[in-house]
């Protein structure tokens, strides 16, 4: 179904209508836009607020647990969102049928959590063991709030979306700065970022969970499997510049730096993770037509490496400047050149992945980013720089190495 015919559902003095939803133009797509670039806006400010406040090694826990945390969510609790989605578009309850599906996710990722932070305690929080509670509530926390995009992307409730994301950042940064008020220290600022996803409660996602259809339940332990072996060698590589250069010896310091430099260009990717959504059901509708995407992936790549050498030059030009402006850290100008046109990358990876989802590839999108994630290890070590650059190269090696294969695998498969 395209989005020019797709049907988007209401519910008015308890009965059901049907509203024609076109494309952006769809009732909340604004609201979900705004509460997108706000929860993002916001998600800046917390961090340069933070940094500012305590200070580059003080902070350094804190980017730690946002890194840690960050590829939890996207290796974990992305892909169960999705799930979500999915099943409550076709009309399942998910809240009611696939309950242990959603307990056993989460409860997994907080086990994971809390054995990360008990495993680096010394080596990236400092050897505070409350971070072992902060790694296992923000993974339970986040699950309930991608649960609840997922039941409210399912019933297309575009607006309370974004009110949620909205609210996510917002008090996310209002916590922090109370508790910072009350005591400057790091675990004020943890425990901000722990009270974020609960926000979620206040769209009361859980009404709209209703039975509509009877369908075929899918296979969660396929469905969530592959997603997360392509998300989790993504993510890896995308978020683990700041525990690459604890583990190679950099300072605290140098590791602040650099989280806050991939943080602030990683932006652009993370609209792309909100919006791709809207993707997928145009390729879909090719796909079933018998379409082939080979023109589709060049245009997609072509345009995506231009973008990544224009995003490049910026990102050698000012990059140091612009993160210094906003973090009051200021990053070694390769290291913003390469960041820069890697992350790019990424996202250019990450739409053309869309076809191997549209085609049901999900298998080979994985094997891209596996590709990438195995480059990037083994160029590591290789580099022999300082800390930040080999990191910087080892980044850049992966991403083109993910982007190719993702590439090559799109137009052999059309």
């Amino acid at each position: 179904m395209t989005d020019d015919n797709a049907m988007v559902e209401t519910v008015a003095a308890g009965q059901q209508e049907l509203t024609p939803a076109r494309g952006f133009r769809a009732p909340g797509t604004a609201v979900l836009l705004g509460g997108t670039v706000v929860g993002a806006v916001a998600a800046f400010l917390f961090q340069a607020f933070g940094n500012r406040t305590l200070g580059e090694a003080a902070f350094a826990p804190i980017a730690q647990l946002w890194t840690v945390f960050f590829i939890l969510v996207t290796v974990a609790l992305i892909p169960l969102e999705q799930y979500v989605t999915r099943e409550t578009s076709r009309g399942r309850r998910v809240l009611r049928e696939d309950i242990r599906v959603i307990a056993v996710t989460a409860l997994g990722t907080a086990a994971v959590g809390g054995l990360i932070a008990l495993s680096f305690l010394d080596d990236l929080f400092g050897g505070d063991p409350l971070f072992i509670a902060f790694l296992v509530l923000l993974p339970i926390g986040y699950a309930t709030l991608t649960v609840g995009k997922g039941v409210l992307a399912g019933n297309r409730r575009f607006g309370h979306m974004g009110w949620l994301l909205f609210w996510e950042g917002v008090v996310r940064l209002a916590a922090a700065f109370v508790f910072i008020s009350i005591a400057t220290s790091v675990r004020s600022l943890a425990w901000a970022m722990v009270a974020a996803p609960f926000a979620a409660l206040g769209t009361r996602f859980w009404r709209f969970d209703r039975q509509t259809a009877v369908v075929a339940t899918t296979g969660a332990t396929g469905f969530l499997g592959a997603y997360m072996a392509g998300s989790g060698a993504s993510q890896v590589l995308l978020a683990g510049a700041p525990l690459a250069i604890a583990l190679l010896g950099g300072a605290p310091e140098l590791a602040s730096t650099v989280f806050l430099t991939f943080t602030l260009f990683r932006g652009p990717l993370t609209l792309i993770y909100s919006l791709q959504g809207r993707i997928l059901p145009f390729l879909v509708k090719i796909a079933e037509e018998g379409g082939g995407f080979g023109s589709i992936t060049k245009r997609i790549v072509g345009g995506g490496l231009g973008l990544a050498v224009l995003g490049g030059g910026v990102g050698w030009l000012i990059g140091p400047e612009v993160v210094e402006l906003l973090f009051d850290a200021r990053p070694d100008r390769l290291v913003a050149a390469l960041a820069a046109t890697g992350v790019v990358c990424a996202s250019t990876t990450q739409v053309t992945g869309q076809v191997l989802v549209a085609l049901g590839g999900t298998g080979r999108l994985a094997a891209s980013w596996i590709s990438g994630l195995l480059a990037a290890l083994v160029v590591l070590p290789l580099v022999g720089l300082v800390p930040d650059r080999s990191v910087a190269v080892a980044f850049i090696s992966g991403e083109v190495v993910a982007l190719a294969v993702a590439a090559w695998m799109s137009i052999r498969s059309s």
